[in-house]
């Protein structure tokens, strides 16, 4: 049998980047940017421990976050801020990471007291027992674990409303962010070994 003849035409569909896929993308840009700020970060971390800028870069980072909702929909400003947050991310932890370097040849080691210079404990060193620095980067570590599964669940949610994918990226970056040191901090308490 014949099929009889549909006036339906075929058109070609319309696929727009889905506001998901852009989260996830920019949330590489940013990853990609944290390691170029480190490599930067390298260069000149004598100059930011010596001179005191390393200041002025963590106040610009917590500026950059506290303003966000003012310039995440002004586009190129939007742009070059949020490229510019993990930059200085990368850029900021460096000096850190390098002054724990000095006397240790393996990279755990390393890895294991790059968290030292940052947190909580070093505004409160009457706190500095192995058990509560166990208990509060476990405590940490599942925080931002939570958070981090909440943001995922929220990227997929909101990415289907249209919400802002930059906003969404900065969420999981710093979600990520934050779990990495206090994984970090975990590893130091477990050793045993802070500086």
């Amino acid at each position: 049998m014949e099929q009889p003849y549909s006036p339906v035409q075929s058109r070609p569909i319309a696929i727009s980047q889905s506001t998901e896929a852009q989260v996830y993308g920019l949330f590489a840009v940013a990853m990609a940017l944290t390691v170029l700020g480190v490599f930067i970060g390298m260069q000149y971390a004598p100059v930011l421990l010596t001179t005191g800028l390393h200041f002025f870069f963590l106040f610009a980072e917590l500026g950059l976050i506290f303003t966000a909702g003012l310039w995440m929909n002004k586009s190129p400003l939007n742009y070059l801020l949020f490229g510019l947050f993990p930059l200085i991310s990368g850029f900021t932890i460096t000096p850190y990471i390098l002054s724990v370097l000095t006397g240790y040849a393996n990279g755990g080691s390393i890895l294991l007291n790059a968290l030292s210079a940052t947190g909580f404990m070093a505004a409160f060193p009457s706190l500095q027992t192995s058990q509560f620095e166990l208990m509060l980067s476990g405590v940490g570590v599942v925080i931002f674990a939570l958070f981090m599964a909440y943001d995922l669940q929220r990227i997929e949610h909101l990415g289907k409303m249209g919400a802002h994918p930059m906003m969404l990226a900065l969420s999981l970056y710093l979600d990520i962010f934050n779990l990495f040191l206090y994984i970090l901090r975990f590893m130091i308490a477990l050793s045993g070994d802070r500086r």
